[in-house]
């Protein structure tokens, strides 16, 4: 057997413990909807729901063994967190003997993961919840989504209770090199420093090519970060716009 086809079933045969879902906002619909998905994908499977320690988004986690592929197709099925699924991916592709492919933070920034009972917030609208699942079998997915929205909102006071204030920090700026430059401290600085959480996105309009987000749960301590990497990084000799403000889910 060639080397090539001794390493896809090797694969193939490593199996995951468990499917962890990180659903990296704290918006009730994607909850909502992330969990009716995994309810029907797996409705004898212990099924648990925490918040993150973040307190800015959920995690889902199905007690379930499965192979690593299996593993990345439920991820991407249940709106796992696109840059976890990319990395998971990337560690398989390096390593098909690679165990933990599947990591999510039970504690993190200080903070710890709580449980929450879902199913019993749920409770009063069994009915609601037969319907959406009615209506997705027979296919009218646009029609069992306004019946998610609807719920979801009727429930988001409860999750309210459990949510952490979170503001991101933006500077937009031109150019591809100056975003690897930045990309690169950021890297640095996150790989040394847990709080410092960051993404970089591309920016639409005409004026600027990129947006260097940082996710903080303190207004003054993100300000000064993007006040530093303006000052004290390449961003000195170019043309920005910097504003922070507080980060809300739907």
């Amino acid at each position: 057997m060639e080397k090539f086809q001794i390493e896809e079933v090797k694969k193939r045969k490593m199996m995951t413990k468990m499917v962890s879902v990180d659903l990296d906002r704290a918006s009730p619909v994607l909850l909502l909807r992330a969990y009716l998905c995994a309810k029907r994908m797996f409705p004898d499977v212990p099924l648990e729901v925490l918040v993150s320690p973040s307190g800015v988004g959920f995690h889902l986690k199905i007690h379930t063994k499965v192979s690593i592929e299996e593993n990345l197709k439920i991820r991407a099925l249940l709106w796992d967190e696109p840059y976890r699924l990319y990395y998971a991916l990337k560690k398989w592709a390096l390593n098909p003997q690679e165990e933990y492919i599947d990591l999510v933070f039970d504690e993190k920034n200080d903070g710890k993961e709580k449980c929450i009972d879902l199913e019993a917030m749920l409770k009063p609208y069994e009915k609601e919840v037969e319907e959406i699942n009615k209506l997705v079998k027979e296919g009218k997915t646009e029609e069992a989504e306004l019946i998610v929205q609807t719920v979801a909102k009727k429930i988001e006071p409860e999750l309210s209770k459990y949510k952490k204030r979170q503001w991101v920090c933006c500077i937009i700026f031109r150019g591809d090199g100056l975003r690897d430059k930045l990309e690169e401290i950021c890297g640095d600085i996150a790989a040394k420093d847990s709080t410092w959480s960051y993404r970089m996105y591309p920016w639409w309009a005409p004026e600027f090519d990129w947006c260097l987000a940082l996710f903080t749960d303190d207004k003054d301590k993100g300000w000064k970060r993007l006040v530093w990497l303006k000052n004290k990084t390449p961003l000195k000799d170019t043309e920005t716009r910097m504003w922070c403000k507080e980060k809300t889910s739907t």
